[in-house]
């Protein structure tokens, strides 16, 4: 079962990742995902399914910006399921523009993130529903 401690270490080992610790992305999805997981994006709708294509998300995203996931405000935690609300702070390493939101090199911005995560027998995430809650300049259409 999936445990505080047990999600602690793995927001401490995404941040690591995304800091260029050496580790990479592939060995932390191999830790904690299974082999064909899917992830879920919204607002953007999207949605990446397998170790490939997910790695190269994050790789892309690692590209343009450093995100760090700070300590999450909510964490709750059930047989098969996690459900977790927490900051993610990202510094824009070149100009772009994310989510409809133009930025600078250099540029902060903070999301509010809520994820639901669904739990393998193997105590590895299968499915993930990532929610970005909050953004400064998000415009409502």
């Amino acid at each position: 079962m999936i445990t505080e401690a047990y999600y602690r270490q793995y927001t401490s080992d995404f941040n690591a990742a995304c800091a260029g610790d050496g580790t990479g992305f592939e060995a932390f999805y191999d830790k904690y995902y299974e082999r064909n997981a899917t992830f879920e994006y919204i607002p953007n709708a999207t949605k990446n399914a397998g170790k490939e294509v997910t790695v190269s998300f994050w790789k892309h995203v690692h590209d343009l910006m450093l995100e760090v996931i700070r300590d999450h405000h909510t964490l709750v935690i059930g047989k098969n399921q996690v459900a977790v609300e927490a900051p993610i702070d990202f510094t824009c390493k070149k100009d772009l523009e994310w989510v409809g939101v133009k930025h600078r090199a250099g540029d902060s911005f903070r999301l509010m993130m809520a994820a639901f995560y669904d739990v393998s027998a193997n105590d590895k995430f299968e499915y993930v529903r990532v929610y970005s809650i909050f953004h400064p300049h998000y415009q409502l259409k």
